[in-house]
């Protein structure tokens, strides 16, 4: 079940389409104590110049990829045509709270249930559907197909609530349906959160010790966020937020212009600082109000560059001209 969470996460970073809009049948199934959705339209990815560079990425010497091909028959280059994501999002502990993944494809549903019961996962029946909890997992991670082509895997407290809602769908928090509408209007892949940015700023805070506390705040100021990716030659990335105040909103902008300026000192010493620098030259950055927009346009060719370099200091970088030879 992780590779499956994980080949599915694959297809998120790779996906696009010329208009994603949402899937409203699986938009019904998520719970109403969602905080955080995202979409994808899978279909759509294997259209787009950078969805093929990621499907090679995949198809080259991934032996745990293959693996997990053969045992399932489920290949998501082929069979997945839509995913959705969605979180409560933590809880006041500070634990991570309930999740779920849905996804439209074709599945062997017998095949991988036979799969997972050999793997040790045992079988509970709710709303009666057969639902698959993985074996020593303390966070009783579960899977279930509620119906042909759909597959639902999650936290089992999550997965259940989906299954009540495939009888009687809820309704979502309005701040958080507002978001889904304007994220999801004009783009190939888009969040949406009704989170605020309080875990986020604490996070940074507690991670990192010289996070400047003007961006704490700043984070910590976010009320509601959503954005999204549109594929192309070039590819355009939206980020909006609604904050406590215009002060809010204008802090905020601040902090992205800070960390703008310090890719910028950067960009000489590091490819992937000036590849993203030159992005940021041309950022659309305003503040309406209390409202924050953000819009960066990056070539193609250069987020292939980027995927290429690999994250700093991670040991598996390919330099670009090596990459071409």
């Amino acid at each position: 079940m992780r590779r499956f969470l994980l080949i599915s996460l694959i297809c998120v970073a790779g996906s696009a389409s010329m208009f994603a809009a949402t899937d409203e049948g699986l938009l019904a199934l998520v719970p109403g104590d969602a905080k955080i959705v995202t979409f994808v339209d899978a279909n759509q990815a294997r259209n787009s110049q950078f969805g093929q560079y990621l499907l090679k990425q995949t198809q080259a010497n991934d032996q745990h990829f293959e693996e997990f091909v053969q045992e399932t028959g489920f290949d998501p280059r082929r069979d997945l045509q839509s995913f959705m994501f969605e979180s409560s999002g933590p809880t006041s502990d500070g634990t991570h709270g309930q999740w779920a993944l849905l996804a439209r494809g074709t599945f062997d549903q017998d095949r991988i249930q036979t799969l997972a019961r050999q793997k040790g996962a045992t079988v509970q029946t709710y709303q009666g559907v057969n639902i698959l909890v993985g074996k020593g997992d303390h966070q009783q991670t579960a899977f279930a197909f509620p119906e042909i082509g759909l597959a639902v895997v999650g936290d089992l407290a999550a997965v259940r609530k989906i299954l009540a809602n495939n009888g009687t769908p809820t309704s979502l928090d309005p701040a958080l349906n507002a978001e889904i509408e304007k994220a999801s209007a004009n783009n190939d892949a888009w969040f949406a959160s009704s989170l605020g940015g309080s875990f986020l700023g604490n996070q940074i805070k507690g991670e990192t010790k010289d996070a400047p506390p003007q961006a704490v705040q700043a984070l910590q100021s976010i009320l509601e966020s959503s954005g999204g990716i549109r594929f192309g030659s070039t590819i355009d990335l939206t980020f909006d937020a609604l904050t406590r105040s215009p002060q809010d909103a204008t802090s905020l902008a601040d902090v992205v212009r800070f960390v703008a300026s310090l890719l910028q000192m950067q960009r000489q010493k590091d490819p992937r600082a000036a590849i993203l620098a030159k992005a940021l030259d041309n950022m659309d950055l305003t503040t309406t109000a209390d409202r924050l927009h953000l819009g960066i346009a990056i070539p193609e060719q250069s987020l292939e560059q980027l995927a290429q370099l690999g994250p700093p200091n991670s040991g598996t970088a390919v330099h670009p001209r090596a990459h071409a030879q």
